[in-house]
């Protein structure tokens, strides 16, 4: 595992990873998380096997993909949320590109659909939401969010935007965790 503790560093302005898993809620999560990604705040949006248009289409993709797998009643998907600082992001067209490439393990096995939301929040005028499939479309194997994934994509993310990122897990529960951890880049992926 590549990182750090580093208390000094938490006072500095971070790139935010932020991975949201809620395995309950089934059809209702999926057609409310496609109508929020997609509502009138999307200004960017590019899907990997889903209909990246039409909120009622995508979600009906996830909901068929999980169904020929048998897996109807199982986490529909897993929510990674990156929440780029200015400089790294200074348009909605850069954000896109960067979560293409950070995401892209897990775009050659899972449906996925990414949008870009414009909205101020201080240090960043840019976050994007990659919705990743947990029922791979190749075999029907289930990915799941735990620190062996979430620590992969953390350290990819700080690998590609050759920056310190932050991860926060939100659970089911609504409850969110920090890792203690600031995820630093690495000139190569060898430890990843």
């Amino acid at each position: 595992m590549i990182g750090y503790d580093n208390p000094e560093d938490m006072e500095r302005k971070l790139n935010i990873l932020k991975i949201i898993t809620h395995s309950k809620g089934g059809d209702r999560y999926r057609n409310n998380a496609m109508n929020y990604c997609l509502d009138d705040r999307c200004i960017a949006k590019k899907g990997y096997g889903i209909n990246a248009s039409d909120p009622r289409i995508a979600a009906m993709q996830f909901r068929k993909n999980a169904a020929f797998w048998g897996k109807r009643n199982s986490n529909p998907f897993i929510q990674y949320m990156h929440s780029y600082l200015k400089e790294i992001a200074p348009t909605g067209e850069h954000a896109l590109k960067l979560t293409n490439e950070i995401m892209e393990p897990f775009l050659e096995e899972n449906l996925a659909i990414t949008v870009v939301h414009e909205e101020d929040q201080g240090n960043s005028l840019y976050h994007s939401h990659t919705y990743v499939d947990a029922t791979k479309f190749t075999n029907g194997k289930m990915i799941y969010s735990n620190n062996t994934v979430n620590y992969v994509i953390a350290q990819k993310t700080a690998n590609v935007l050759r920056q310190a990122v932050q991860l926060i897990v939100e659970y089911d529960s609504g409850k969110e965790w920090t890792c203690p951890m600031i995820f630093t880049h690495q000139d190569d992926d060898k430890d990843i």
